[in-house]
C-alpha cells in the first residue's frame, strides 16, 4: 500500500474535507507528517526567517505516542472458542498473524476513529488487509448510516505503483471491478479476470454475496465514519513540532546575548592577499578584537542587549503545552492520567492502570467487529458462522498491583460484599459465571480432598 503517495480526491466537498483530514491524521500517526510542519513554520514566521531556521524538530508526537500505548486490546493475543467444526478456521485466523495485526488495526482505529479490515481467501488460507479511511468511500444503508453496503477502495495500480486502481465492491448487484484513475474499467489487467459478477462474485457466505469489509470504529457514533473527533490532538502535535523547532533556533542562534559596536569594527575584516575579504566568527565562545573604526570621532562604544529568551522558560512553556495535549488525546478516549506529579517527564506515559481502562473500555467495541470477523472468515471458508467466542486477555499486573487487587477481593469476600465466584471471574477475565462456580467447586473440593 502507498504511504507516501496519495490517491485521488472523491469529487463530494463534504468527502474532500474528511479524506484530507484523515490523511493529515494517518501522516502524523505514520511520522509522514515532515512537510505538514514545515508549511506551518512558514505560515507562523514566514518564508525568510523559517529558510534561516534548523530543519523542523519532529521528536514529540503525542498522538502517535498515546494511541500506540492505549493500544494494548491485542498486544496478548485473545483466546478464541469456535464452535463445533470451527477447530481449522481459529487455527487458520492465528498462524495468518491476524492477532499481531490487530494491534495495528486497534492504534489505527483510535487515532483515525475508523479502519476497516479486508477478508479474503487465497489458496484456501484467510488474508487480512487493513484499510485505511482515506482510501476509501462507502454506501451506507439509509435506514442505518452506521451499515456498509459497499466499498470503493483505492489501491495502488500493480502495473504502476505512482498510480491508482478504484476497486468496486457491491454484493447487493454481485459485482466487483475496477477502474484507472480516469474510470477506465482495468479489471482484466489488474484482477486477473474479466468479470467477478454474477456467479463469479468472490465472496459469498452460505451461497449469498457479502461485503469482505469489516468495520472497526473507536466510539459508537450511528454513521459509517466519524472523521473530526479528537481533530485537536493532531493539530496540537503539529503545532509541538513547530514549538520544537522554535526552540533549536532559540538555543542555536538566540540563547546569548546580541552584541553591538558604535565606532569600532572587527580586526581581521580587511581583504586578504588573494583579494577575498576574511570571514569574522562571531560565536560567543571566541574573542572578538575590534578596532577603532576609520573617520569615527568620539569614544567607541561595546556592548550588548540582554538576551532575548531563556531557552529554560522556552522549554518549561512547550511542555506545559505538550502535557495538555496529552490530557487532550486521553480526554478523547475517555481515560484520566491519575500521576500527581505533572512535571514528571514520565508523567507523559498512560499507567498500565489506565491501559487497564482503556481495554476494558474499547472491549465492547472492538469485540463486536472481532465477532463479524470470525463468522465472515468462517463462512468463507465453508465453516459455522455461529458459536463463536473470544475473550481478551488483560495486561498483566506487577507484583504491587496483584498485592494490591488480592487484598481488596479477600477483603470483600470476608465481608460478604463479594462471592467467591465473582473474585474467580475478576481474577480470570473472559469467564463466564458458570464457569467461575464450576471452576470454585472444582477448588474446594481439591482442597476438601487433601
Amino acid at each position: 500500500m502507498n504511504t507516501l503517495l496519495a490517491p485521488p480526491l472523491p469529487k463530494s466537498p463534504e468527502e474532500i474535507q474528511r479524506v484530507e483530514h484523515s490523511r493529515l491524521r494517518r501522516r502524523v500517526l505514520y511520522n509522514l507528517h515532515a512537510p505538514d510542519v514545515e508549511a506551518r513554520l512558514v505560515r507562523t514566521v514566514g518564508t525568510i526567517r523559517a529558510d534561516a531556521w534548523p530543519p523542523p524538530d519532529m521528536t514529540s508526537n503525542p498522538a502517535r505516542h498515546i494511541f500506540s500505548q492505549l493500544a494494548g486490546l491485542y498486544r496478548r493475543s485473545p483466546e478464541v472458542t469456535p464452535p463445533e467444526g470451527g477447530e481449522m478456521v481459529a487455527a487458520a485466523i492465528a498462524e495468518s498473524g491476524y492477532w499481531q495485526l490487530a494491534q495495528r488495526v486497534q492504534r489505527d482505529t483510535l487515532a483515525l476513529n475508523d479502519t476497516m479490515v479486508h477478508v479474503s481467501i487465497v489458496d484456501d488460507e484467510p488474508v487480512f488487509r487493513l484499510v485505511w479511511p482515506d482510501y476509501t468511500q462507502v454506501t451506507v444503508d439509509p435506514r442505518n448510516p452506521a451499515v456498509v453496503v459497499a466499498v470503493r477502495e483505492w489501491v495502488s495500480d500493480p502495473a504502476d505503483p505512482a498510480r491508482w486502481v478504484l476497486l468496486h465492491t457491491d454484493p447487493r448487484i454481485e459485482s466487483h471491478w475496477a477502474e484507472d484513475e480516469a474510470g477506465e474499467d482495468v479489471t482484466q489487467r489488474v484482477l486477473g479476470a474479466e468479470s467477478f459478477s454474477g456467479a463469479a462474485y468472490p465472496w459469498r457466505v452460505d451461497g449469498v454475496a457479502v461485503l469482505p469489509y469489516v468495520r472497526y470504529s473507536a466510539a459508537e457514533t450511528g454513521f459509517a465514519y466519524d472523521p473530526f473527533s479528537g481533530a485537536e490532538v493532531f493539530e496540537g502535535s503539529l503545532q509541538l513540532c513547530v514549538y520544537y523547532t522554535m526552540l533549536a533556533h532559540v538555543m542555536a542562534d538566540a540563547s546569548w546575548a546580541q552584541r553591538y559596536a558604535v565606532g569600532a569594527e572587527p580586526v581581521g575584516s580587511d581583504l586578504d592577499s588573494n583579494g577575498s575579504k576574511s570571514e569574522i566568527v562571531t560565536d560567543p565562545a571566541t574573542v572578538l578584537l575590534l578596532g577603532v573604526a576609520p573617520d569615527f570621532v568620539g569614544q567607541p562604544v561595546v556592548s550588548q542587549w540582554a538576551t532575548p529568551v531563556d531557552p529554560a522558560e522556552f522549554l518549561s512553556a512547550i511542555e506545559r503545552y505538550e502535557r495538555r495535549v496529552v490530557e487532550m488525546a486521553l480526554g478523547t478516549v475517555g481515560v484520566s492520567r491519575r500521576e500527581s506529579d505533572v512535571r514528571s517527564a514520565a508523567s507523559l506515559a498512560v499507567s498500565r492502570e489506565a491501559q487497564r481502562e482503556a481495554q476494558r473500555a474499547f472491549e465492547p467495541l472492538f469485540h463486536r467487529s472481532d465477532m463479524r470477523l470470525l463468522a465472515l472468515t468462517a463462512g468463507l471458508l465453508d465453516a459455522p458462522t455461529e458459536g463463536w467466542r473470544i475473550s481478551y486477555k488483560s495486561l498483566p499486573k506487577d507484583p504491587a498491583e496483584l498485592a494490591a487487587s488480592m487484598d481488596q477481593i479477600v477483603a470483600q469476600i470476608a465481608a460478604g460484599l463479594m462471592d467467591k465466584a465473582t473474585a474467580y471471574q475478576q481474577l480470570n477475565p473472559g469467564l463466564t459465571r458458570a464457569e467461575a462456580v464450576a471452576a470454585v467447586a472444582a477448588i474446594a473440593a481439591d482442597a476438601a480432598a487433601e
